[in-house]
């Protein structure tokens, strides 16, 4: 009797090692099946067209130029939604627009969305075959072969310009034009209107024409004429009047005629 106890006692132990041993093994073969059916669709769903990138939206600051970014986004078009390298895109975009303002949104299934802030550029000078992109404190932040960025305005007319070009100072007067023109384009920046405006020129008599992409005109004298008359300049700009020049140099007159 004594001897059939002791080899129960004997028994239950290894019953209960084998039994642990098939729920480890069965475990184990569960794991590996969820990872190969999880790997088989995962696969599937990278190879899948349903999720192949088709569009790709720009949003967000108005100076952005789309197509600054087509050699960018462009490439990514028919690539994978899953497989597309956002953290990559998102590096190119802040470079080529000089903003640290960029989100990648995936928008499923099959398009990608890039947000893009406010960026340093505010209008661009173009002298001796080159163009040169300015910052909102007048330095050279990038350099190009041609405007690629045709929403930022163009800086025109003043004198000295070109030493820009060759990293050299501006005259004590020529200075003093361009931070006018700067000031005068962050105001419209800060309104939203800089996309509107094609060219900024300083003129031989000692104005400035802010000339819109509407094809109509604002003369003024400096940033303090600009600021008394921001409100009636916002007001045509938001109603995209065209063809129209108005010279407002005297405070609280504007004298009108169309353009022709």
């Amino acid at each position: 009797m004594k001897d059939n106890q002791s080899r129960r006692k004997k028994a239950r132990p290894k019953k209960h090692k084998r039994k642990i041993l098939v729920h480890r093994v069965v475990a184990f073969l569960l794991v590996v099946v969820l990872i190969c059916v999880g790997g088989y669709y995962l696969l599937c769903a990278a190879n899948s067209p349903y999720l192949k990138i088709r569009d790709i939206q720009i949003t967000g600051n108005t100076a952005t130029d789309t197509y600054m970014l087509d050699g960018i986004a462009g490439p990514l078009v028919g690539q994978n939604m899953l497989t597309v390298d956002v953290n990559s895109l998102s590096n190119q975009v802040k470079k080529t627009l000089h903003t640290d303002q960029v989100s990648v949104i995936r928008k499923w299934p099959n398009t990608l969305i890039i947000n893009a802030g406010d960026t340093s550029l505010i209008g661009a000078v173009i002298c001796g075959g080159s163009v040169l992109y300015l910052d909102g404190h007048g330095n050279v932040a990038d350099r190009a072969n041609y405007l690629s960025n045709v929403n930022l305005p163009i800086i025109s007319g003043i004198p000295d310009i070109q030493n820009l070009k060759a990293h050299r100072a501006l005259s004590s007067a020529s200075q003093e034009k361009l931070d006018d023109a700067l000031a005068i384009l962050s105001a419209l920046k800060t309104k939203g209107f800089i996309g509107k405006i094609s060219e900024i020129h300083w003129t031989k008599y000692n104005t400035y024409r802010i000339i819109t992409k509407n094809n109509s005109v604002f003369e003024i004298t400096g940033i303090d004429n600009f600021n008394q008359n921001k409100s009636y300049i916002a007001t045509f700009l938001r109603e995209n009047r065209s063809n129209v020049e108005l010279d407002l140099q005297i405070d609280h007159h504007a004298f009108m005629k169309n353009r022709t």
